[in-house]
């Protein structure tokens, strides 16, 4: 029977287990979360390093760690191992999420947006699990009925779902084909994102530039600038500046990470924790030209493409999965992992429905750094009290027409 798993973009909450202490919990979820994200980074820019990509990592394993409390056995295990769960003792990672999506989710003011939604779609003749049901309760997760033997009608209706939960920025989800009579559930969560910037952008300061999509293709595309005090770091091993810019409120910021040269493979390839987490513990205020583009993302991930790569091979296997937990009956196993995530960038600011020892240090005391985001660059939403990161991608080609470099 086919289990459609479907991701906006997402966040659960899992307050099934009791709550003690969990601050050493959230920390450890933290380590986990950013574990993952980077092994989950190095395997989507597998054989193209010149694609953008883009994916929410807590959402990611957030969903899956739902999932994981219908599943058994080995499918349990597999998901533990992959996401770094297991570094977390007795399950205890979904007391931990229950308090980070306290931390992160559903606090709105003038200039920042931050919530989360979440829905399970089962078919009307699909008998779910009283206990998983509740668990959905705690969850803030409703299950709602579908008939998924019109499975239009049961598309436009996830697809309402959907459009409402992210502000009308993901408005079609699922295409017509994306579920059909044997569709027996689908587990939708998204999460909406909307921040101004603490210093904006002057829109009059806006002009058109080439960005290097490599040394001989360019994209024209606009350009925003400001002077301006930001954090910044230079790590001069790998030529590679380091900038983080603050939303309104300062307990999420962007983080951009690009190299002076065109050697972002370079970076990428010393891209871990231990190295990540040296890079933004270097970050000091210091007065900068910035001058990034305006950019604009749309990216839909199968993750039931890149996951077996990462050890979760139970869960997409007809026979071997096992997810009694949800429904006693044995015939459930997850068909797609869809996960759709859209980004805007802009003057006014974002919107979003092994230790190595390196020597760091800032390029000089006195004269004041440009950051000139004019060829490809990592970037990452992080919160910045839990140091989760929330949306992490890579911008190699902004939107319009590649041309060659005279012709600009």
């Amino acid at each position: 029977m086919q289990f459609l798993y479907a991701i906006v973009m997402l966040l659960v909450l899992d307050a099934n287990a009791k709550i003690i202490d969990t601050s050493e919990h959230v920390e450890k979820l933290s380590e986990a979360n950013i574990e993952f994200t980077l092994n989950l980074y190095k395997n989507l820019i597998e054989g193209d390093p010149m694609k953008n990509v883009m994916f929410s990592p807590v959402s990611i394993s957030a969903a899956l760690a739902m999932t994981h409390l219908g599943a058994k056995g080995k499918t349990a295990k597999q998901i533990d191992d992959a996401f770094m769960f297991s570094k977390i003792e007795d399950g205890r990672f979904h007391s931990a999420f229950g308090e980070l999506h306290g931390l992160l989710f559903d606090k709105a003011s003038d200039n920042v947006t931050v919530k989360s939604s979440n829905r399970v779609f089962a078919d009307k003749k699909r008998k779910v699990l009283e206990d998983y049901k509740n668990a959905l309760t705690v969850y803030g997760a409703k299950l709602e009925n579908v008939d998924f033997k019109t499975p239009s009608n049961a598309v436009k209706q996830i697809n309402d779902w959907a459009s409402d939960a992210t502000n009308g920025k993901i408005s079609n989800m699922l295409q017509d084909d994306a579920v059909d009579s044997n569709t027996a559930l689908i587990v939708a969560n998204a999460v909406y994102f909307r921040g101004d910037w603490h210093s904006k952008f002057n829109e009059m300061q806006t002009e058109r530039r080439a960005f290097y999509v490599s040394h001989y293709k360019i994209v024209e595309t606009p350009f925003m600038f400001q002077r301006g005090h930001f954090k910044y770091a230079y790590i001069s091993e790998l030529t590679l500046q380091v900038l983080e810019m603050d939303y309104a409120g300062k307990d999420y910021s962007m983080v951009l990470l690009m190299p002076e040269n065109f050697d972002l493979a370079k970076v990428e390839a010393n891209l871990n924790h231990a190295n990540l987490t040296n890079w933004l513990s270097a970050l000091k205020y210091k007065s900068v030209d910035l001058s990034v583009p305006k950019f604009k993302l749309e990216e839909t991930l199968q993750l039931q493409e890149v996951l077996p790569k990462m050890g979760v091979t139970d869960l997409f296997d007809r026979q071997a999965c096992d997810l009694t937990g949800i429904s006693k009956s044995k015939d459930l196993n997850v068909d797609q992992i869809v996960h759709k995530t859209v980004l805007e960038v802009d003057e006014q600011g974002s919107e979003a429905a092994a230790t190595t020892t390196v020597r760091i240090q800032a390029r000089s005391l006195n004269s004041r750094p440009s950051f000139v985001a004019d060829h490809p660059f990592l970037w990452a939403i992080r919160h910045r009290q839990s140091e989760l990161l929330i949306f992490m991608g890579r911008l190699s080609r902004p939107e319009g027409p590649l041309l060659d470099h005279d012709e600009f």
